[in-house]
């Protein structure tokens, strides 16, 4: 078993946090709660690349070798990848989950993966998901930063039969991250405002990069270019996952999208200047009473 010198059974009085998958979200996780010095951190990645970097950086205390050994002895099991994968791995370990610990993942997608996570594990073990507003454009240990969470926004789902003690644990690893912007959502609610937030912006930004002028240069572009097509540089794979899976969230939010840009191009094509400008001016209203919001 490769780990740093320190085994899980000398943790003293440390929470035993097991992350599950340690690239860009969990490596930067594991750098974070590391840092605090209150948690024994114990890691588990398939690349044999990604355990030698994070062994190397001193992000674990205890390198697994398996799934199942490093949450065997888990407090907090974090899995941090795409939400297909957390759930196959969480169904085929679920035997192995300590009794009273508390599960918990960082997909952005929550309904279908509640759904399956809650039905496969056993009673007595709590489901606590969190979906961390924080991320980059380019993934892997080698990327991961242990002030990636702090002061981002943090949005905890649980079921009903949630313990309150797995519940608070969770919102403390959160605060330890460095957030204290936390909210609680059902999943069907994550979901639905997630497809504006976050689902939205990655379909615009896609969109406005699928085609482009092709002797455009640096010097034709300013920080408008660079805000609304930053997150075109994409994980296509993962946004395929994300997208698909809250498609009955996305559809409706997409189609609303689609009216408000014909309403425009019927606008410009009619040389209607009061319809432009109320359209602007109500986008502006509208932000602005965004950025108040708390």
């Amino acid at each position: 078993m490769a780990n740093t010198g320190e085994s899980n059974e000398t943790n003293e009085n440390r929470r035993i946090i097991a992350i599950i998958g340690l690239g860009l979200m969990g490596g930067s996780m594991a750098l974070a709660l590391k840092k605090t010095g209150k948690y024994f951190i114990t890691g588990y990645s398939r690349s044999a690349e990604t355990r030698r970097q994070a062994l190397e950086a001193c992000a674990v205390d205890y390198m697994a070798d398996s799934v199942a050994e490093a949450v065997r002895d888990a407090d907090i099991s974090f899995f941090c990848a795409p939400p297909e994968a957390v759930i196959e791995e969480i169904q085929a370990n679920a035997a192995f989950f300590k009794a009273g610990s508390a599960v918990s993942e960082v997909c952005g997608v929550k309904e279908r993966v509640f759904r399956d996570i809650t039905a496969a594990l056993p009673a007595g073990v709590d489901y606590v998901g969190i979906h961390p507003m924080a991320g980059k454009e380019r993934g892997g240990f080698a990327n991961a930063d242990e002030g990636l969470y702090r002061d981002a926004g943090f949005i905890m789902t649980y079921g009903e039969n949630c313990r309150a003690g797995s519940e608070k644990a969770v919102e403390e690893v959160i605060r330890d991250l460095g957030s204290e912007r936390i909210v609680r959502n059902t999943p069907a609610r994550h979901d639905a405002i997630i497809a504006y937030t976050s689902d939205l912006m990655h379909i615009s930004a896609a969109a406005l990069c699928r085609s482009y002028a092709g002797d455009m240069t640096p010097a034709h572009t300013a920080g408008a270019f660079r805000d609304c097509t930053r997150i075109a540089d994409i994980d296509a794979g993962l946004w395929t996952e994300l997208l698909m899976m809250n498609s009955p969230h996305v559809l409706p939010v997409l189609e609303r999208y689609i009216r408000d840009l014909a309403d425009f191009r019927d606008a410009l094509e009619r040389g209607d200047e009061k319809a432009m400008y109320d359209f602007l001016k109500t986008a502006g209203d509208n932000k602005r009473r965004m950025k108040s919001l708390r």
